[in-house]
C-alpha cells in the first residue's frame, strides 16, 4: 500500500530518482574558455579515472577512463 502512494506521488509530482552513477550529461566547453574535466570512481573523489582539457585554442587532452563521476572546471581564456 504504501509502495502504490509512493508511486503515484513520483507520477504525479514527477519525482525522478536515479541510482547512484548514472551517467551524467557533460557541460560543453564555451568558446573563449579552458575546461578541464576529471571522472572519479567515488563520489569522495579519492579514486581518481580519468580526464580531459580542452585548452583555449581548442586543443583537446584526454587520458584514462572518462566515466564515473564527474568534475568540471572552467576558466575564461583571458585570466588563464
Amino acid at each position: 500500500m504504501i509502495r502504490r502512494l509512493l508511486l503515484v506521488a513520483a507520477t504525479v509530482f514527477g519525482v525522478v530518482v536515479m541510482p547512484a552513477g548514472q551517467a551524467q550529461a557533460i557541460p560543453a566547453c564555451k568558446s573563449g574558455y579552458a575546461c578541464l574535466y576529471q571522472w572519479w570512481a567515488d563520489r569522495e573523489h579519492t579514486v581518481f579515472n580519468g580526464f580531459r582539457s580542452i585548452d583555449c585554442q581548442g586543443a583537446v587532452v584526454s587520458s584514462g577512463r572518462l566515466s564515473g563521476f564527474l568534475e568540471f572546471n572552467q576558466a575564461r581564456c583571458s585570466d588563464v
